[in-house]
């Protein structure tokens, strides 16, 4: 890099400089159109449906004056589901925000190297072998995604630093081999005890509650918190290794911190509903273009995944009405297209 190109950079990344404030204009401009668009399709969630509620009787539920079958189906059913797909598609994508820069590879999402595989193989312990409840599946979750996590960080490092193209490789093989011993897993089941995980296994939004929903919104509020105070450090790393320690920049401070408020954000989601897969992969991707931007763009990239989830989660519900397929089943079909459209298009860059 010569002194111009980091110049160049410096000043697009600098507080004060004007570019920085033009991105952060648009930036704005997209997270208000995005959240605007994401309100109209709540909206047309809680009255829409199998079960028909007029938007009258919606807002007479939602403001108290409904009747009992009403304030059911609005909320107790509708709204902490609709308020859970907005939650876990931002954590999603600020997750995969946060690989992706760290790894420096569009392909860095925390699905495509083996978090959610992790997290499902957890979870599948707890369910068909130990036969344990909710609230162990979801720890087994959590604890799974996060072993995951470290043993491919750990099988991927050399020299006391982990690249980008190696940390993916070691991702896939992992995420293999954690899915053969799923599928083993689930043979060894019970036929209704395996299509009970399976549903799970395919990222279900269905059943959330409004205790479910709050101790997910706790546990993401502090990762997120914590992501946007790394979202400046990291900015810093784009410039370089070299030129952020020059800088003063911890880099290996800022580096495990955001490795772990990734794994966090992940593992909650997974660990909640189950894996909800290429809205990590796609959400940052899609944002960072409409920004026009080479950074985290965290604001664009958390309201993106949030509309991503809840648009594939009303499609879910509204293919076959009696029958709605899961949320993950969806994104899978959507961002499967999108995964090989980006493989080959890095393919003809190399």
């Amino acid at each position: 890099m010569t002194e111009l190109d980091f110049g160049r950079r410096i000043h697009r990344i600098g507080p004060h400089s004007r570019p920085f404030l033009l991105v952060d204009g648009l930036s704005a401009r997209l997270c208000t159109a995005l959240w605007v668009g994401i309100v109209l399709l709540a909206v047309f969630a809680v009255f829409s449906g199998s079960a028909q509620i007029s938007p009258a009787e919606a807002l007479s539920a939602l403001v108290g004056q409904g009747d009992d079958y009403t304030n059911m189906v609005v909320l107790e059913w509708r709204a902490p589901r609709i308020l859970m797909a907005v939650l876990l598609g931002a954590c999603l994508a600020m997750s995969g925000a946060i690989f992706q820069n760290l790894t420096g590879n569009p392909l860095g999402s925390p699905d495509v190297i083996g978090f959610q595989t992790g997290s499902y193989t957890g979870a599948l312990i707890v369910m068909l072998l130990i036969g344990g409840g909710s609230v162990e599946t979801m720890i087994a979750a959590l604890i799974g995604g996060i072993v995951t996590a470290f043993l491919v960080f750990l099988l991927s490092s050399k020299q006391g630093s982990v690249r980008g193209v190696r940390l993916i490789i070691v991702g896939i093989g992992v995420s293999a081999m954690l899915a053969s011993v799923n599928v083993w897993i689930l043979l060894t089941a019970t036929v209704e005890d395996a299509i009970m995980a399976s549903l799970w296994g395919a990222g279900n939004l269905s059943g959330v509650s409004w205790s479910t929903f709050a101790a997910a919104f706790v546990g993401s509020a502090v990762f997120i918190v914590a992501a946007i105070a790394l979202s400046r450090p990291m900015r810093l790393l784009q410039i370089g290794t070299p030129f952020a320690t020059a800088l003063g920049q911890n880099v290996r401070a800022v580096q495990v911190s955001a490795i772990v408020v990734g794994i966090g954000l992940t593992a909650l989601a997974t660990a909640t509903v189950g894996p909800i897969s290429f809205i990590a992969l796609a959400a940052p991707q899609i944002a960072r273009r409409l920004v026009r931007s080479d950074g985290l763009a965290l604001g664009p990239t958390a309201a993106v995944g949030a509309l991503l989830l809840l648009l594939a989660d009303v499609v879910a519900q509204r293919i076959h009405p009696d029958s709605p397929l899961p949320v993950g089943i969806v994104t899978v079909s959507i961002g499967g297209l999108y995964f090989l459209w980006l493989l080959l298009r890095e393919g003809k860059k190399r």
